[in-house]
Formats: C-alpha cells, structure tokens, sequence
C-alpha cells in the first residue's frame, strides 16, 4: 500500500502536456476566431462601403437627371416645342430606376447595419421621392398645356414651380442625402481604420501570449525531462559501473517515478542475485578448500594406512615366522637327535602344538575383522548373567596380575545384569582389556572394572593406570593396521580393532580416553541389554 500513496504525491508528466497542447490549442482557437470575425468584419464594412457608394453614384444621377429635367421644362415654356414622346419616357425611367436603385441599397445597408442611420436615409429618400416625382408630374403638365397650345398656361406652372423654389428644396434634399451619405462613409473608414489596429493589436498580443506560453511550457517540460533523463543516466552509468548500491531519488513526475522505480528494483534484485552469487561463490570457494582439506586428510591418512598395513604385514609376517620357524627348528632337531626318548617327542609336539594355537588364534583374529568389516560376523546370541563372566574373568587374571605385582578390583552394579549377547565374543572382548591393561600398566598398580546399568544400556569401563592414550589416537587405535606409539609393546595391534568388531556387531559402541587425573585410560563399552537381530 505505502509505494501506491506514494505514487500519488507525484503528478503525471501527460497531464501537464496536455494542458499545455489545450491552452496552445485555445490560443490557436483565439488567433483563429480573431481572424475570422476580422474578415467578416472587413468584409460587411466593404458591403457597406461598397452600398454608400452606390447610393451616391445614384443620388448623383437623379441630381443630374432632375437638373435636365427643370432645365427641359424652361426650354419647352421658351420655345414651345415639346420633346418625342420616346426621349420623356426614357428619363422618368432612369430616375425611377435611379430612386428605386437607392431604396433598394438602403434597404440592403439596413438588412447589414440596423443602424438608424439608414432609417434617416429612408426618410430623406422618400422627400426626394416626392420631389422628384412633383418635377415629373409638372413636366408632363407643362408638356401636354403646349401640346394643346396653351402656352400661357404653360408658363404661368412653370412661373409657380419656380416660386415654390422646388428646384432650391430638392437640390438641399440631394445635397444633405449627400452628406449623409459622405459622413457614413467616412464613418466605415474610420470603422475600418479601427478594426485594423485592433486587429493588429489582437493579434499581436495572441501571437505573443501563445509564444510566450509556447516557450516556457517547452522550458519547463526541457527542464523536468532534463533533469529526471539525468538522473536516469547516472543512475545507468552507475549500474554499469557494477555499483548496484545507486538508488534514483524521488522524481516529480509519475512517468519518470514509474521508470526509476523499476530501475531501483531491477538494481535490488541484481544486487540480491549478485549477494547471492557472492555468498554461493564464497560458499563454494569453502566447500573446495573443505574438500580439499578433506582430500589431503584422506590422502594422508591412506599413506598412514598404507604404512600401517607395511607395518602390520611385517608384524603378521614376524608373527607368522616365529611360529613357524620354532616348529621347524624343534623339529629338525628332533628328527637329527639319535637318542630321543618318548618324553622327548611329547615335549616337543607339545611346543609344536601351542604354536600352532597362537597362529590359529592371530589368523582368526584377523578373519573376525574382515567378516566385520565386510558385514558378516555371525554371532550366538543368548541370555546371560554378565556379573557372572566379569567375576570369572577377573578371578582368571587375578593371578597373571599378581604376577606382574599388580591388583583387579571388581566394581558390579547392584541390580540384575541378564543381557542378551555371545557370552563367548564378550569374554573376548573383556580379556582384550585386560589384557592390554595389565600389559601397559606399571607395577603396584589397580585396575578397576566398574559394570552399570543405565535404563537400556549395560557400561562395562576398565580402567588402568598405564602410559595413556594421546587425544590424537583415541579413534585411530581401533583401526586395523594401527599400533601408534604403543608398537613397542609385543603384540599383533589386531586386540582392539577385533575388541571394536565385536561390539559393533552387538549393535553397542567402545571407546577409550586417558583418565581426568592425567595417569593411564579408560576403555568405555556400551551393550544393549536386550541384544540386536543376527543374520
């Protein structure tokens, strides 16, 4: 909701041009209109101007046809000779026509002005009218009186025209029509004159008004898209230059807002993917130096195994050899001894066979923890009492440890100690730690066995007071081919791995840590007590 308000603060670009293209529009609406009613304008003046004119070529033409009509009527009182019928009929023609010309341009110049003027002019028209019209009807008076010889008649009508002064009041008729006419004329001069400078002037002001708002409406939109295209153009150079941090300030214009919104986000998302990228490169980099620590861990830790395999086939091979080379020996000299008795032979056998045990023993040994490795040890699983073996077993190297000046000290748990397992692989196991105990520790020396039950596990721990284990070996000692700093010690190295196989196989875990007060180690097994499947 908050980017739409937002929005709502900046003004549209759109708009705004097209209230400037309205107002120029208007403008040019103005100008137009300015010069259409001027033309109208001009145009029913020059009407008017071109009627008046009219008017006075007419009223100029009855003054003059009147004028020889008065002039006729003399010469016929003078000479009593009258004019063809033909001639008389043609010059009342052309003043009616004249006077009906007139009216007919008056009326005209009304239908244009409605102007009271014209009015007026009606009125003079019409006493003119009756001017002309007594001057007619007097000519023709006169002309039938001298028809009929009556020329005393004739003269004494044209002697009382005369003193009506007729031809004095229908010359100040036309001569006032006349200027009338003149002042109406110059009246749509000046009305002319008048309408060109405002014309000019109106237009003028127009032209300048639209130019003006025509420049700065283009100053203005120039300045907006100028600065809103630079601040998009710096924003571009910016992400260009790899810095996706830029961010566009806050435009005036909803258009340019919109496009720089869209730049801002498109900065973001490309600066998210690039942290992104970052962040799975760096993480990337890790895994590599991870794996390749990892590698060269595994590497040396494979020559390590390499080694301890050399060693370990050296070891077995001197175990295997010793045997061997007692029976052999033992054996050649028996069969090269001439006064051998029948103890003799018995002594030897006996030598013969406890050799053979040791080797049967060392290679059982090594096939137990092949078969563990390789998943197959068989186990003969079956309920015992685990107090029972531990007793047995610290009775049986009570005596080896009193030989070696050392102490076994039995610690049992107070509840029962039934558990499922192969009593004969565990008892395995436990003289493996004795044995390795007894063997590391000094003389005047105890080694304590502690049994505890803990809900579902049984804890068998022996501890001595030997040389210890360094933190390093803890794991490595239960690795086949591994004797570490112990090698010193006789032995095959095979206790502990064949130890680990077995407990393995009974689904339980045995570890071994140096003791807290810093003398000797603790060797930690943990045995379900309700045992685990076999195949």
């Amino acid at each position: 909701m908050k980017p739409k308000q937002k929005r709502h603060l900046h003004s549209r670009l759109t708009h705004k041009l097209l209230f400037a293209f309205s107002v120029i529009f208007l403008f040019s609406c103005l100008i137009g209109w300015l010069y259409f009613d001027s033309s109208e304008r001009y145009s029913k003046h020059a009407k008017q101007s071109d009627l008046t004119h009219e008017v006075l070529t007419q009223y100029s033409l009855i003054a003059k046809l009147s004028l020889e009509k008065l002039i006729a009527m003399g010469e016929i009182v003078r000479t009593g000779r009258v004019q063809t019928p033909q001639l008389r009929e043609e010059n009342e023609q052309q003043l009616r026509g004249a006077l009906f010309s007139v009216r007919d341009n008056l009326l005209k110049k009304i239908a244009l002005s409605h102007l009271d003027s014209a009015n007026k002019e009606l009125q003079m028209l019409d006493l003119i009218t009756q001017k002309v019209e007594q001057i007619i009807n007097t000519n023709n008076e006169i002309k039938f009186l001298v028809a009929q010889d009556k020329l005393v008649d004739a003269n004494q009508l044209f002697n009382l025209l005369q003193k009506q002064n007729v031809d004095k009041e229908f010359n100040q008729l036309i001569n006032k029509a006349v200027s009338q006419e003149q002042a109406l004329a110059q009246q749509i001069r000046n009305d002319v004159n008048t309408l060109y400078h405002f014309s000019n002037q109106a237009l003028a002001a127009a032209l300048a008004a639209m130019s003006l708002f025509t420049l700065m409406t283009f100053w203005y939109f120039w300045r907006r898209i100028n600065d809103a295209t630079k601040q998009l153009h710096t924003a571009t150079s910016q992400y260009s230059d790899g810095n996706l941090a830029h961010r566009i300030n806050a435009l005036s214009d909803f258009e340019f807002q919109y496009l720089g919104d869209a730049l801002n986000s498109m900065a973001a998302q490309l600066a998210s993917q690039q942290a992104q990228l970052n962040e799975a490169k760096r993480s990337l980099e890790e895994k590599v130096a991870q794996r390749t620590q990892d590698l060269e861990r595994s590497n040396q830790k494979l020559a390590l195994v390499d080694q301890q395999r050399r060693q370990f086939l050296a070891d077995i091979s001197h175990e295997l050899r010793t045997p061997l080379t007692i029976i052999r020996g033992e054996s050649e000299v028996l069969l090269r001894s001439q006064s051998a008795q029948l103890p003799d032979y018995k002594e030897v056998l006996q030598r013969v066979v406890d050799e053979v045990q040791h080797t049967t023993a060392l290679i059982e040994d090594l096939m137990l923890v092949a078969r563990s490795s390789a998943g197959q040890l068989k186990l003969n699983i079956h309920q015992f009492d685990l107090k029972n073996l531990l007793t047995d077993i610290q009775q049986v190297y009570q005596r080896k440890a009193n030989a070696q000046q050392q102490e076994i000290t039995l610690f049992l748990a107070n509840q029962e100690a039934f558990i499922d397992a192969d009593e004969r692989r565990l008892r395995q196991v436990l003289m493996i730690l004795l044995e390795n105990a007894l063997a590391y520790s000094p003389s005047h020396t105890c080694t304590e066995i502690h049994l505890l039950i803990r809900e579902e596990l049984m804890v068998i721990k022996v501890i001595d007071q030997g040389m210890g284990i360094p933190k390093e070996e803890q794991q490595q000692v239960f690795e086949r081919f591994y004797r570490g700093n112990r090698g010193q010690t006789p032995g095959s190295g095979l206790g502990l791995p064949v130890a680990k196989a077995i407990i393995d196989g009974h689904g339980g875990h045995i570890s071994l840590q140096p003791n807290s007060h810093g003398q000797g180690c603790t060797a930690t097994v943990l045995l379900p007590i309700l045992g685990v499947e076999t195949a």
